[in-house]
């Protein structure tokens, strides 16, 4: 039987969600459609999450259909490389064409933290959910915000061996990025995370 807090948090989630927005569970790969979710891709690894997720959606009225799911090795993969087929609806240009590097960030509802991705190409321009700008833009620049990139994990743990991570964050060459940086509104997913400014490490 599904927790409260994990209905909760579905319906919350499915709402924020706009039409053929992706989310990505567990190796798995889902699509809102109407008034439910289409598995699009999924992994051996993923079927148990899935299972549950299915069990939450049948309590508070969600469709959820999994029949037609590509099953897949790496479905994250699997859809990274779908993305790269994904074109504009009016122009048929390639969204990989688009400018990925200067998306904009728009917070469409601070309550709901329910955020959407601008991505342009001369006057065309394409509105795509945070998961969707992931798969079509990758980890380096979704993990990036303003000329300043996420430390990986191992280097902050080489910093932290070398007794130097305090240090950079006191003098500011490292920092963790806050709720709100430069007077504007930071996404969810990089709040907390340790940045260095542009290229440089030391």
């Amino acid at each position: 039987m599904p927790s409260e807090e994990d209905i909760e948090w579905t319906r919350e989630h499915f709402a924020r969600m706009a039409e053929d927005d992706t989310w990505g569970v567990a190796d798995a790969v889902l699509r809102k459609t109407g008034s439910g979710l289409i598995v699009v891709s999924m992994s051996p690894a993923s079927m148990l999450p899935l299972n549950r997720i299915a069990a939450v959606c049948k309590a508070i009225g969600i469709d959820f259909d999994s029949s037609g799911a590509e099953m897949v090795e790496d479905a994250q993969a699997a859809a990274q490389q779908s993305a790269r087929e994904w074109t504009h609806p009016d122009t048929g240009e390639p969204l990989v064409n688009f400018d990925l590097e200067g998306a904009e960030w728009l917070c469409m509802s601070p309550e709901e933290e329910a955020w959407r991705v601008v991505i342009r190409q001369g006057e065309d321009e394409i509105a795509l959910s945070p998961m969707d700008y992931h798969l079509l833009a990758g980890d380096e620049l979704f993990f990036s915000w303003r000329g300043k990139r996420v430390l990986e994990r191992h280097e902050i743990i080489e910093m932290a061996d070398e007794g130097g991570l305090v240090e950079r964050l006191t003098l500011g060459n490292v920092f963790i990025m806050p709720t709100v940086y430069e007077d504007v509104l930071v996404p969810p997913h990089l709040r907390g995370l340790i940045f260095v400014f542009g290229d440089e490490e030391e």
